[in-house]
């Protein structure tokens, strides 16, 4: 179809014949203000800044909700748009409270900085500062406050919360100046459907919907923004860093409008129970004492020393450790190989070929979406957001989908209300051989879900699906960079068998890298295994947890004060360093590379995996609010857990 002629301010310029006024003058960078319009939600055009005048009809329209037609002329700036626009600013400012200096969004505020440009407003109503005072309306949470004077109606925090999050938590009560945002129950954090990814608050033109923890706290012009990548799962999604370079005040969204509670909520780990040095028996040294300490121990025993490498950590990191270790004689290992290898491994057994993570496109194309074993709404909560359609520059594009979920346990998906066969994870995977896949089928598999000779089984199921039927398999870690683990790390054991050479007694030492073993093993058994070595080494960003039972300790990096890579389940995707930390986990592994010979050993680790059924796996009940050891440092995310847990005791008792 060919495109569409259209003269903005004299300009001549084609553009394709759905695109809207706003959009075709954005290519030419004509500065049009909005407040309800977002490019990634439907368009609603209540606000009415937008107007520009339209020649031929000889009156002003909206931009954001106008499509183009052939040989349409538009003024952006001429003496009636601007007339219009100043005098809606001037209602806005009538009823809006002039509190800019104890507004937290004071300095990115659309009202202000509109104001400030088509200044100045003159108020045109007799209403004094107490005529201004509106209907006010508690939410009644420790992290979101509305304030309603504020409010200028554009509801784009109730567009974001149905569209995008589809949640639906939010919605508009009452009409015209007595309208207020409200959620769908009260106490908002443990009563909602709330799911705290803090999109409202990011979305919100004004200060109406602020997030409490950022309160009072600092001023936006003060902070520094880094866009970096989320590192609390797979998905790895875009978010802004806002620090002053030593500490993180807030972690947004982009304008992808995807981020979750791990990194809204849970930027609040960058300053809890860190360990920045050494520690060996409990007694804090320098970092280079405690590495030396580590090098001693590989060298001197490489044969009786096996290394857990975490899928949290990096690309960059990985490759140093894997040049350390495949050249030292040490075993190595990771959680992975419990969850996802096995499931990997499995479908190429049964497809013959490699296991490719499907496009972006074919989940928002699907007609149907079948979640089988873990919530993968809880597991990695954005690739909830792709499960209806999508809204693009006042377009809409993909499905509306029917949601299938089989499984021992959903909690968030029910915002989709989904139908539902109750099996177990075992089971569950075992019932898709039944699906009639006539539909364009997306099929969704959270690691979390079965773990060793289970999840083998499960991945030659996914296998047989993907080759005999035309469907998307989404196979999801639950960790930042499990896929860079096995791209990067050669010759890995299987975790079970190392465990057992543990408790045989060929092993006496063991490095950890990260916590996450903890998410795996059960806990008494765990206990019984560090009884029977000699060595318990870990790097970590923390100092309580096995920092704290461990011989030697060293204090590492979390994602946000990393320059790295990571393979996103959506590809590569490079992280940069917000803040000064503890020293960046490559350089920590390149310090211990200096303390080690390498030149006389010679790695015999057998890259063969058999997988068996273990009885000490540990199956965590993982919610919303849990990412791993990380989020389990949050204050903020354990306070909604803990509330969500009182309420849903309340229910049952």
């Amino acid at each position: 179809m060919g495109g569409v002629k259209v003269t903005i301010d004299g300009v001549q310029i084609e553009v394709p014949p759905d695109t809207t006024v706003l959009e075709a003058a954005k290519r030419l960078n004509k500065l049009i203000p909005t407040f309800c319009y977002h490019p990634k939600l439907p368009i609603f055009g209540g606000c009415r800044i937008c107007l520009v005048y339209e020649k031929r009809w000889k009156t002003t329209i909206i931009a954001c909700g106008t499509k183009v037609y052939d040989g349409m002329e538009i003024e952006t700036e001429n003496e009636e748009v601007l007339r219009d626009r100043k005098f809606i600013l001037e209602m806005l400012f009538t009823r809006h409270p002039l509190d800019c200096p104890i507004c937290d969004k004071a300095g990115e505020c659309d009202l202000q900085n509109w104001g400030t440009y088509y200044g100045p407003q003159v108020n045109v109503t007799p209403f004094t500062p107490f005529d201004k005072v509106r209907p006010e309306e508690d939410w009644e949470s420790d992290f979101l406050e509305f304030v309603s004077n504020r409010c200028v109606l554009c509801l784009r925090c109730v567009s974001v919360c149905k569209n995008v999050v589809g949640a639906d938590a939010l919605f508009q009560e009452e009409r015209a100046f007595e309208t207020l945002i409200s959620p769908d129950k009260k106490p908002m954090d443990s009563e909602s459907r709330c799911e705290f990814c803090g999109l409202c608050v990011d979305v919100c033109p004004v200060g109406a919907i602020i997030f409490k923890p950022f309160k009072f706290k600092t001023r936006a012009w003060l902070l520094n923004e880094t866009i970096s990548y989320c590192g609390m799962c797979s998905l790895n999604c875009p978010v802004a860093i806002d620090h002053d370079g030593k500490n993180i005040f807030r972690i947004r969204s982009t304008a992808d409008l995807q981020v979750c509670s791990g990194a809204y909520l849970g930027y609040d780990i960058s300053n809890k129970n860190r360990l920045k040095t050494g520690l060996i028996n409990g007694s804090r040294v320098s970092l280079d004492e405690a590495l030396y300490k580590i090098a001693d121990v590989i060298e001197k025993y490489p044969d009786e020393t096996a290394v857990i490498v975490s899928p949290f950590s990096g690309n960059y990191s990985l490759e140093v450790q894997n040049r350390i270790f495949s050249n030292t004689g040490v075993n190595v290992t990771s959680t992975v190989t419990l969850t996802l290898k096995p499931v990997l491994d499995g479908f190429k057994d049964s497809a013959g070929k490699e296991y490719k993570f499907p496009e972006e496109n074919d989940l928002w194309e699907s007609e149907q979406i079948i979640i089988v074993g873990s919530d993968v709404s809880d597991t990695n909560p954005v690739i909830s957001y792709f499960f209806h359609k999508g809204y693009f520059e006042g377009s809409e594009f993909g499905n509306d989908k029917k949601i299938i979920f089989i499984g021992e346990r959903y909690e968030t998906l029910k915002k989709y209300f989904p139908e539902v066969i109750t099996v177990s994870n075992e089971d569950a995977v075992e019932k898709l051989k039944d699906f009639d896949f006539s539909k364009k089928t997306s099929v969704l598999y959270s690691t979390t879900s079965l773990k060793g000779l289970k999840a083998y089984k499960a991945g030659k199921i996914l296998g047989e699906i993907s080759v005999s039927n035309d469907v998307s398999v989404y196979i999801l870690p639950y960790e930042r960079n499990g896929f860079g683990v096995l791209n990067r790390v050669s010759n890995l054991s299987y975790l079970v068998d190392v465990l057992k050479d543990i408790e045989g007694g060929k092993i006496k030492n063991i490095l950890l890298v990260g916590e996450d073993l903890l998410d795996h093993i059960d806990y008494e058994y765990m206990n019984k295994i560090f009884s029977y070595l000699e060595n318990i080494m870990i790097i970590t960003p923390f100092e309580d947890g096995l920092a704290l039972s461990s011989h030697v300790a060293v204090g590492s990096s979390i994602w946000f004060e990393e320059d790295e890579e990571v393979d996103s389940v959506w590809g590569k995707v490079k992280t940069k360093s917000a803040v000064r930390g503890s020293l960046q986990e490559k350089e920590i592994f390149l310090r211990l590379e200096g303390n080690l010979n390498l030149e006389k050993v010679i790695n015999n680790n057998s890259t063969d995996i058999e997988y068996r059924d273990f009885e000490n796996i540990f199956y965590p009940e993982i919610e919303l609010w849990d990412f791993s050891y990380y989020s389990k440092r949050s204050d903020n995310l354990m306070n909604i857990k803990l509330k969500r847990a009182l309420k849903k005791r309340v229910t049952n008792s």
